[in-house]
């Protein structure tokens, strides 16, 4: 006797559905069919997709945000000034330009700068940029510009233009 294709699946969201297994191998269909007993329908998962993918990407942006204030605490970074819309978004960008610089000033082949190059003629200028919008109007730049960028806004002597 042949394992049946057809399971009749009742869902955790109170529907039911006859589902072909026949693309599972035999030995899995039993397992697979109580597997989706504890899911959603199709039409029901389909409906929550909205939902699904808007708690992703809160998640994402939380653990991008994390990551960011470890790496800016590890550089020694000060916190940044703002709205709290505008400081979570300045992070990120904040850390993708240091990090992005350093990558291709100091870490790839045939790199100009030194750790201790990139520290005192990046790192320490972009230390005294504290605003938010500064670092969100730069994030377009290229890696290799933030050195003329960052010493641009030291050499005025102030934290940066507000304009």
């Amino acid at each position: 006797m042949a394992v049946r294709t057809e399971w009749e699946i009742d869902f955790k969201c109170g529907h039911s559905e006859t589902r072909d297994l026949s693309h599972k191998p035999a030995g899995d269909r039993a397992g697979f069919a109580k597997w989706l007993e504890g899911k959603q329908c199709t039409e029901c998962f389909e409906k929550d997709a909205p939902k699904r993918k808007k708690q992703y990407a809160k998640q994402f942006a939380e653990e991008e945000r994390e990551k960011a204030e470890a790496e800016a605490k590890k550089l020694g970074l000060p916190e940044l000034e703002g709205s709290e819309k505008q400081v979570k978004w300045a992070l990120s960008v904040r850390n993708d330009l240091i990090l992005s610089a350093h990558s291709a000033l100091v870490e790839d082949d045939g790199a100009d700068l030194t750790e201790d190059e990139f520290t005192t003629r990046i790192l320490e200028p972009a230390q005294r940029i504290l605003r938010a919008g500064w670092w969100i109007d730069n994030r377009e730049q290229e890696p290799q510009d933030l050195e003329e960028l960052v010493n641009e806004v030291a050499d005025e002597n102030v934290t940066e233009n507000p304009y």
